[in-house]
């Protein structure tokens, strides 16, 4: 009987142990967490496919799995620019993450991207926060360093200024003694 009370009191505790919760990061976060900053163009997004080395019969989830998270979504991307690190010219962007409370949800359009790998899979560096829209010569961009949102449309020229302003400073930083 006390070993039944003693599992009774320890399994609410140890099931909030698996319950994880989204960060999300500020401007300089962001760009210096992001393995690839760059200027895409994305085609309609469809269902994410298996990649052939990753495929198991025996795994019935649908979509693209990476090391962390599936991902129901996938858009060819095109690249226009590159400010941050290095990506084929053109490529396959992952959306959709299986964290429901915040993913990255594709569309088709020119954006601002921050992107990371989870396993051979390129995806965003933070949640819906990764792919910033760009309109016009606008992008949805931070108001400040700190306040992480609402954003809003600015030249997007000014965010790219910012965004080398900041790689230039993390590198200057990272040769100081």
């Amino acid at each position: 009987m006390k070993t039944i009370a003693a599992i009774l009191l320890l399994l609410p505790a140890l099931s909030g142990c698996a319950f994880g919760r989204a960060v999300f990061y500020a401007r300089s976060e962001l760009i210096k967490n992001a393995s690839v900053i760059a200027i895409v163009d994305l085609s309609e997004p469809g269902k994410a496919q298996h990649a052939v080395e990753d495929w198991d019969p025996f795994d019935k989830r649908e979509g693209a799995t990476g090391e962390r998270w599936a991902y129901s979504q996938q858009a060819n991307a095109r690249v226009e620019r590159i400010l941050k690190g290095s990506i084929p010219k053109e490529f396959i962007l992952y959306g959709g993450e299986s964290f429901i409370c915040a993913e990255c949800r594709l569309s088709k359009g020119r954006f601002l991207v921050f992107l990371t790998k989870d396993r051979d899979l390129w995806v965003g560096a933070n949640w819906q926060f990764s792919l910033r829209p760009i309109r016009d010569n606008e992008v949805e961009w931070y108001v400040s360093e700190e306040q992480r949102f609402p954003m809003k449309f600015q030249k997007l020229e000014s965010a790219i200024t910012q965004i080398e302003w900041a790689l230039a400073t993390e590198i200057k930083a990272n040769k100081s003694p």
